[in-house]
């Protein structure tokens, strides 16, 4: 019986130091946890931060390019074609100059297309819903594309940020499209929800194997157009779907939260 009772009183010091050690190890480690996952935030916050720096520096330097485009080769350009005007009228032959003059429209054109494209105006003034419909105009009928966009508010104006980024993810798709797709049929939805905007896209092109794409590193220009669109996407909270096979076109919805 004495031979028991040591182990009677040494038994529940234990268990005590046992639990003690179980608890102190599961502290531990959900402070390790907890640590980490203030570490993952604080990363998610600074890459946000870079991101977000990094697109207004883009949108920056696309304002100065476009106000160099228009104010000063535009001008420049205009001024040419005054000189040649003025100089086909002295000469007896015009076709030359006409040829010259009719160059130098095309080039006043491209240059206006490139400054609108970089700082588009009508989204400024007037928002996405138009902006999207300038679009779609700028398209031309050679291209043999039907460009549809339907919109159930055409006169909305939401946050500024919002709409340039969105244009900026349609202007991306449009591009692809109109690059890859060899489609026939561009169609924009524009709809804006009490709290909620919701964009789709979609084209009836050749498509290309998303999927497949998104696993092979090989195929990462494409890959990384998609993902910089997704990461505009996010910075404003919102969620982009992206779906594409080979000769079933692709789709894109988004969507963001409105005040």
């Amino acid at each position: 019986m004495k031979t028991i009772e040591p182990v009677l009183y040494i038994t529940p010091v234990l268990l005590i130091l046992a639990f003690g050690i179980i608890a102190f190890v599961f502290l531990y480690q959900r402070r390790m946890l907890q640590h980490q996952e203030n570490l993952r935030q604080l990363q998610e916050a600074r890459q946000r931060q870079v991101l977000e720096a990094t697109l207004q520096a883009q949108e920056e330097e696309r304002r100065r390019v476009a106000r160099d485009l228009h104010d000063d080769v535009g001008a420049m350009l205009a001024l040419v074609k005054l000189n040649v005007h003025q100089l086909n009228a002295a000469l007896e032959d015009k076709t030359m100059g006409q040829g010259v003059k009719k160059m130098l429209d095309e080039v006043i054109g491209t240059v206006r297309r490139i400054s609108h494209d970089l700082m588009p105006v009508v989204l400024e003034k007037m928002g996405l819903p138009q902006a999207l419909e300038a679009m779609k105009r700028a398209v031309p009928p050679s291209s043999g594309i039907n460009f549809e966009f339907v919109c159930n508010d055409k006169e909305r104006r939401i946050n500024s940020i919002v709409e340039l980024s969105l244009y900026r993810v349609v202007q991306e798709l449009l591009n692809n499209t109109l690059k890859h797709a060899e489609a026939s049929l561009i169609a924009i939805n524009l709809d804006f929800e009490a709290h909620t905007l919701r964009l789709e896209y979609l084209d009836n092109g050749v498509g290309f194997d998303y999927n497949g794409m998104v696993n092979k590193p090989g195929k990462a220009s494409r890959g990384l157009g998609l993902m910089n669109l997704q990461a505009r996407v996010a910075l404003l909270d919102g969620s982009f779907k992206f779906e594409s096979e080979s000769n079933k076109g692709t789709k894109a919805f988004i969507s963001v939260p409105i005040a």
